[in-house]
């Protein structure tokens, strides 16, 4: 057994320890506690907090390297045919040189494990042989008749058929019974923007128009919300469901009922300006929310920090600790069965990170969330992938 001593440990599950010491043997995690509880050597993290890994639960890492490159003007669907035209210049070495860049700002800011939307197949052997854990879940599109590629699903950690506005209810409901045989992730973005909500609800609105141009037939538009379209095709349960900016009460409930798990990225909110996140109705209605950083492309770092003080100056209902807590074990629970664990506990996945804090008897979660220093030491999988102690 090897054992690593902070002067804080954060487990997450239970409460702080304090000058802790967290016995590791192989890739897991096999007891932990106080420092005088164990005897023989141990590494020394020193004067900082350790405490499971961040979990990013939605990511473009190939989007990196378009920081700047897309600025928002107003529009959701202009934004979206912008990106559409850069993403077709790009060649496979942008998209790899774009992901290893994200690689290296998740490997800095704490992110052990992360759902990561691959719009290029051509980096899965990429990240496969990453530092960081990195579940590739394919994007998917079929509007327009395009074809959805299917010779690398099974390379995939899980799928994500795009948005309901450019995958088809058949894709859907092929990759959701795809995605349930083989105990795979099943992620979407959904309602996303006002423009989505004109498109579905009311036929109408520069999505709308965006994707008749594009070929997509209207003939599913104005009979309800995107929420509604996907849980009347029958794919809506237990699904990772990104954004869910515009939601009604009956959106809300729908998914509470369909046990999904939705996932904030509170930086590109802010991006574009979308009205403020409905975290009250969707806690009150029991439906868990965790974070993602998304892209680059929409203004964020890629820190899952920053993301949770974005969160917390929105809501300040919500305690720091909670926030850390949607961070690691929300969001590993969301996306089990991978056996991602999120806490520090016995038989729990080594996953950890060393976190500088500034000195003070302060509250352990507020400070690790406010710190901006890169994160000196990582461990995924019991092996240590960053140690600049």
């Amino acid at each position: 057994m090897n054992l690593y001593r902070a002067k804080h440990i954060l487990p997450i599950a239970s409460p702080p320890i304090e000058d802790g010491v967290v016995g590791v043997e192989d890739e897991r995690i096999i007891a932990l506690g106080r420092r005088a509880d164990f005897s023989g050597s141990f590494t020394d993290l020193g004067e900082r907090v350790l405490l499971p890994g961040f979990v990013n639960a939605h990511c473009h890492l190939d989007y990196t390297n378009m920081a700047g490159k897309l600025p928002f003007k107003g529009s959701f669907a202009d934004w979206i045919a912008d990106i559409v035209v850069l993403k077709r210049l790009w060649r496979t070495k942008d998209y790899a040189a774009s992901a290893s860049a994200g690689l290296a700002a998740l490997l800095r800011s704490g992110t052990t494990t992360v759902c990561d939307i691959a719009a290029s197949p051509g980096n899965l052997d990429l990240v496969a042989n990453a530092p960081v854990r990195v579940l590739s879940c394919l994007e998917l599109i079929d509007v327009a008749g395009k074809p959805a590629e299917e010779k690398f699903w099974e390379r995939c950690a899980g799928l994500a058929p795009h948005a309901p506005f450019t995958a088809s209810r058949q894709l859907y409901q092929k990759v959701r019974a795809f995605c349930r045989q083989r105990g795979r992730i099943f992620t979407t973005h959904l309602a996303e923007s006002a423009e989505e909500a004109a498109m579905f609800e009311r036929r109408s609105g520069a999505l709308y128009e965006l994707l008749a141009v594009l070929g997509r037939s209207p003939e599913d538009c104005g009979r309800g919300s995107s929420v509604t379209w996907l849980d009347n095709g029958g794919v809506l349960d237990d699904a990772l469901v990104v954004h869910a900016n515009w939601l009604s009460d009956d959106d809300v409930a729908r998914l509470a009922r369909a046990r999904v798990t939705v996932v904030h990225c509170p930086s590109s909110h802010r991006f574009y300006s979308h009205p403020p996140f409905p975290f009250e109705r969707l806690r009150a209605a029991g439906v868990p929310v965790c974070f993602g950083t998304d892209s680059a492309a929409s203004g964020t770092t890629l820190d899952l920090r920053a993301e949770m003080r974005d969160f917390l100056a929105a809501f300040s209902s919500v305690r720091p600790a909670d926030a850390l807590a949607m961070a690691t074990r929300t969001a590993a629970k969301a996306l089990n069965p991978l056996a991602v664990t999120g806490t520090l506990s016995a038989g729990s996945r080594a996953d950890m990170i060393a976190v500088p804090v500034s000195e003070g008897g302060g509250d352990l979660a507020e400070a690790v969330i406010g710190g901006n220093e890169a994160v000196s030491w990582m461990m995924v999988d019991g092996k240590v992938v960053r140690d600049e102690l």
